[in-house]
């Protein structure tokens, strides 16, 4: 298109093509939504996805506390050493799935080994704070 048809609003986009278009595009933005029902579990095909994903595994941790140390002290440390953490004894600890955090609790020990006691699941609002 040339400067002088565009001037004087010639062209494939002139105020006739413009004003066509938009009132094409208010037509078409406004739809209703339907919205399917609610459902009270998994069903059908859902179930059956969710039957493959059941002997996936995924890693599970528990994080007792958290240091931070510059590598000259990581360096220096030796059997026996003790690191301060930041969480007093008292404090849950966080149990996170695949480094995520989703509940909180207490250590136990069960027949000579460590156990968590689950105190706490973490709601959605939780879990997107433990992420900052």
């Amino acid at each position: 298109m040339s400067e002088n048809q565009a001037q004087q609003g010639g062209g494939e986009w002139g105020a006739d093509s413009v004003a066509h278009a938009s009132a094409e595009l208010a037509a078409a933005a406004v739809q209703p939504v339907s919205f399917g029902p609610l459902g009270g579990g998994i069903k059908g095909e859902d179930s059956r996805n969710l039957d493959l994903l059941l002997d996936v595994e995924i890693p599970i941790s528990v994080e007792v506390g958290r240091a931070q140390m510059s590598l000259e002290e990581v360096l220096k440390l030796v059997p026996g050493s003790v690191i301060a953490l930041d969480k007093k004894a008292e404090e849950p600890v966080d149990l996170r799935v695949n480094g995520k955090l989703v509940a909180r609790g207490e250590v136990v020990l069960v027949d000579d080994s460590y156990g968590l006691r689950i105190t706490q699941i973490v709601d959605a609002a939780g879990r997107l704070e433990s992420l900052r």
